[in-house]
């Protein structure tokens, strides 16, 4: 019996998912999509039963609503079709659930916006698999250097957010964020976790490189990580999806024993079929 590439295996498991996805969408009670103010600062996120965006782009509110089929969130290098202006016009959005005042769990408020987005902005997409440059994570010479962790007990990371207490260890299966000033002037930045699995370190590691990263470890099970990498003083400043260089590669591999390789593969990308202005509220 003929055998189905593995592209088209994962086309048919994109299309599935988004159809599943579509059948059960729910939407928000209300929405409010205003041109933002020019001077305004940057923010998306939940705030109880709500979702707040302030002075975003679509091409920004688009990547927080559509996930891959892994569930991160989509590079600027995997979307595809946006108009020009879904890039240079920002705009401010309140949209409300229609609940009690309680949290909203991420997941399903990506579906309402996803639902917003296709009758505000008239947003229609597609799923492919396209060939791109990426860094394929795996082991280096040296071997794995992390420790397993002692519990190998899934950890519990679904749910609301929690408040991040300051001077307490992380919870399981989550990292706590490092970032501190160094004597040379550099920053340091870094994470610290117990049992990670390299999903979770390969959702942390993203948002410092600009392509995005496929898994070729073959590792699994959870461990106790602690990296930490030297950012440049110039590049202080610099949004985290910035690319950080060198420093992060040699910290990878000297401090967990992984390593990227430069390669070109098939990854998912999300083609914007169309997008038109928003409708005036």
């Amino acid at each position: 019996m003929a055998r189905r590439p593995a592209v088209s295996l994962a086309l048919a498991s994109i299309a599935a998912v988004a159809l599943c996805a579509q059948a059960r969408r729910p939407v928000f009670d209300t929405a409010s999509v205003k041109p933002s103010a020019p001077s305004a600062g940057t923010s998306i996120g939940p705030a109880g039963d709500r979702l707040v965006a302030t002075n975003v782009p679509l091409h920004l509110l688009i990547r927080y609503a559509y996930r891959s089929a892994s569930g991160r969130m989509f590079l600027d290098v995997q979307m595809i079709g946006a108009p020009r202006w879904a890039e240079t016009e920002r705009f401010d959005i309140q949209a409300k659930a229609a609940s009690s005042g309680g949290a909203v769990p991420p997941g399903q408020l990506q579906l309402m916006l996803q639902s917003m987005l296709e009758d505000r902005f008239q947003v229609q997409t597609h799923r492919e698999m396209r060939e791109l440059p990426v860094y394929s994570l795996v082991v280096a010479k040296s071997g794995v250097k992390m420790p397993r962790s002692p519990d190998q007990t899934p950890p519990e990371t679904d749910g609301p957010p929690r408040v991040f207490v300051p001077g307490a260890p992380p919870l399981r299966g989550r990292f706590k964020m490092i970032g501190k000033p160094s004597a040379s002037g550099a920053i340091t930045l870094g994470v610290t976790g117990s049992g990670i699995s390299i999903s979770t370190l390969i959702n942390v590691l993203q948002q410092y490189v600009d392509r995005p990263i496929v898994d070729a470890s073959g590792v699994d099970g959870l461990y106790e990580v602690q990296l930490e990498f030297g950012l440049p003083q110039s590049q202080a400043a610099a949004p985290l999806d910035e690319p950080v260089g060198v420093a992060l590669f040699t910290a990878l591999q000297e401090q967990l024993g992984l390593k990227f390789d430069a390669v070109r593969k098939p990854v998912e990308v999300l083609v914007i079929d169309r997008a038109e202005h928003p409708k005036a509220d």
